[in-house]
């Protein structure tokens, strides 16, 4: 079947075409229509005057500028250490030689002999001695046999005393001289030096 349609499409009339053939005469003119359009109308101008805004003046509170504080220019020194000073005494103390009792300088004596060396003193100030009142070797032959310090006679003030130091002569010949002075409670030393001076001879 096929085959005979092909057969038969191939033996039929051929179609040709019709060409197109203008209509002849003038082309109408064509005018061109102008169609107006109105114009908007104008809106009137409106004129805006821009009435200024007061101006409000914020003035800073106390809190608000800060105060400058004092500059310091202070140098940290150190703390002095107090250093004690003695008691302030309402009296005076004062110790005045009167004689020598026993053993009046230059007295010879042998080489290891005992010695009780005796002053006369006065006790010339306004306090009266009590315990507390020494009387300390402070110059000459060390080794003579007497402990320093020892406690002085206690004296009421305005008078006079008897001052007794154990002496021992040393071994060797010679002149030995031995120095004492009396010490208040506060350690001063006051008044007048007492002493004794021996010459050792064999």
């Amino acid at each position: 079947m096929i085959t005979l349609f092909l057969l038969l499409s191939a033996c039929g009339p051929t179609s040709t075409p019709t060409p197109f053939i203008a209509p002849h005469g003038p082309r109408p003119t064509l005018t061109p229509t102008l169609t107006e359009i109105p114009s908007p109308t104008p809106s009137p101008t409106v004129t805006t005057t821009a009435t200024p805004l007061p101006t409000e003046t914020i003035s800073p509170t106390p809190q608000d500028t800060p105060t400058p504080g004092p500059t310091s220019t202070e140098t940290e020194t150190p703390t002095a250490t107090p250093t004690a000073s003695p008691t302030p005494r309402d009296c005076t103390d004062s110790l005045k030689f009167q004689i020598d009792l026993t053993f009046p300088d230059g007295s010879v004596v042998k080489p290891g002999q005992a010695i009780q060396k005796q002053w006369r003193i006065l006790n010339d100030g306004t306090c009266d001695w009590d315990g507390t009142y020494l009387l300390k070797l402070m110059d000459g032959y060390p080794s003579l046999g007497a402990t320093s310090p020892m406690a002085l006679y206690p004296a009421r003030a305005g008078t006079k005393f008897t001052m007794s130091i154990d002496f021992s002569a040393p071994a060797d010949a010679g002149t030995y001289r031995t120095v004492w002075q009396a010490v208040n409670p506060q350690g001063l030393a006051f008044g007048e030096q007492i002493y004794m001076e021996v010459v050792v001879k064999p």
